[in-house]
């Protein structure tokens, strides 16, 4: 990751930490090397005679937002067909223009939970090659012979060329390490899948009639493998016996988290297991049905989907169970990845509460990535990944989508209609 030297001090109106603290009102930031080492107030506050000094009068300042589920596939999205057949280089090409408008957009941090040229698109942002969000990179999908994502409408041979299919404790556990080899620091694995005549193979048709994707010892093993390199693991689960598993299986986040009874819902309350949120890629779908000519059995299918997600959501809500934000986008036109903060403006739709989607959002977005100790929070020490809005996003949590200002890493990246990238 790539920090500003020397000094800056930043004032602003209001700060909104993400801890879960009360706003504070008339602030000055001071970052040095990259850092926030000391939050005053701005009354009485003598800045460093080195230091640039930022005035955003009375705006809001936050953390950068954190996008804990999307992917990079760099095809168009809704053509991904072409996945096993587009030449990777041009794939990578055209998510490093994604990655861009996503910094661009507040974006300043993210988990590609699939794609194969996700560690490659890390390790040249981390260098400082190509701007975007810091990184988590999953490499390609984890699955078993016909499991979630698996191309089983391709002859076997082709499918396996693929390198995401994976059988039994050892397969699992051999795969979890070509992973790492590769460059992953997160592992994706699919616990779901529908039916055997469903025509979504990897979501199902319904959210309540959904088929394992892998056995209890395969989970334990890529848990137990991938907590060997230090790194965790997210898996997609929808419906019933995929949560189960997630559960029992000690997986780290659960991706989706839909299609569940009460007593799973209990269950992962009491856990406080993070579950991404996943909203933004239904209403995506949902938005493109006339312009891409959406079939009516997949406006059917994306519609139970929804339909379910938020049941479930405004259930475990009020159950207690843990949010973090992510969107499940994979690119343009369809899902443009840079429009992460309307999954803020979903979750307050369905029931969060503004300030607690700025917590989900920011401050569990750095747990689900393990970098807690470095983002998601405005607080001494952590790195200065920020964004300011004009209106409080308290009373108005679109806001998030008019940012004045974006820094990373003590970077400016953005000043009112000025970009510095």
């Amino acid at each position: 990751m790539q920090f500003q030297s020397g000094t800056s001090v930043i004032y602003a109106g209001r700060l909104i930490d993400a801890t879960g603290r009360e706003p504070r009102k008339d602030v000055a930031l001071t970052i040095r090397d990259g850092l926030i080492v000391d939050i005053s107030d701005r009354q009485g506050f003598v800045a460093p005679a080195d230091a640039e000094e930022i005035d955003l009068g009375s705006e809001t300042l936050l953390p950068g937002i954190v996008d804990a589920h999307m992917h990079f596939f760099g095809v168009h999205s809704y053509q991904l067909h072409k996945l096993p057949t587009e030449r990777e280089a041009y794939r990578a090409l055209r998510a490093a223009g994604e990655a861009r408008k996503m910094l661009l957009a507040g974006i300043t941090a993210a988990r590609d939970l699939g794609s194969s040229i996700g560690p490659d698109m890390r390790r040249a942002i981390a260098e400082g090659h190509i701007p975007g969000p810091r990184m988590l990179a999953a490499g390609e999908f984890i699955t078993t012979t016909g499991g979630t994502w698996e191309y089983v409408t391709l002859p076997i041979e082709w499918a396996r060329e693929r390198d995401i299919i994976a059988d039994g404790p050892d397969g699992i556990r051999e795969m979890v390490r070509r992973r790492v080899r590769q460059g992953a620091n997160v592992i994706k694995i699919g616990l779901s899948k529908g039916w055997i005549d469903d025509q979504y193979h990897a979501w199902g048709d319904d959210p309540l009639r959904q088929v394992a994707g892998m056995t209890l010892e395969e989970v334990k093993a890529a848990v137990s493998e991938a907590h060997v390199h230090h790194i965790k693991v997210s898996a997609h689960c929808i419906g019933e016996a995929a949560v189960v598993l997630a559960l029992d299986g000690g997986v780290d986040i659960i991706e989706h988290g839909y299609g569940i009874t009460e007593e799973t819902r209990a269950r992962l309350a009491e856990s406080q297991v993070l579950v991404g949120s996943t909203i933004s890629q239904l209403y995506f779908h949902r938005a493109a049905y006339e312009e891409f000519n959406y079939p009516q059995w997949e406006r059917d299918l994306f519609e139970r989907h929804t339909k379910q997600m938020r049941i479930d959501f405004e259930k475990s809500l009020a159950a207690g169970v843990r949010y973090v934000l992510g969107t499940d986008l994979i690119g343009n036109p369809t899902h443009p990845q840079d429009q992460a903060a309307r999954e803020f403006e979903f979750a307050v739709e369905w029931g969060m509460d503004p300030a607690t989607a700025i917590v989900s959002g920011m401050k569990h977005g750095a747990e689900a990535l393990g970098l807690l100790d470095e983002i998601g929070t405005v607080e001494v020490g952590k790195h200065a990944d920020l964004i300011a809005t004009a209106t409080d996003p308290l009373t108005d949590i679109t806001a998030l989508q008019r940012l004045t200002f974006v820094m990373q890493g003590g970077r400016k990246i953005i000043r009112n209609a000025e970009r510095f990238i």
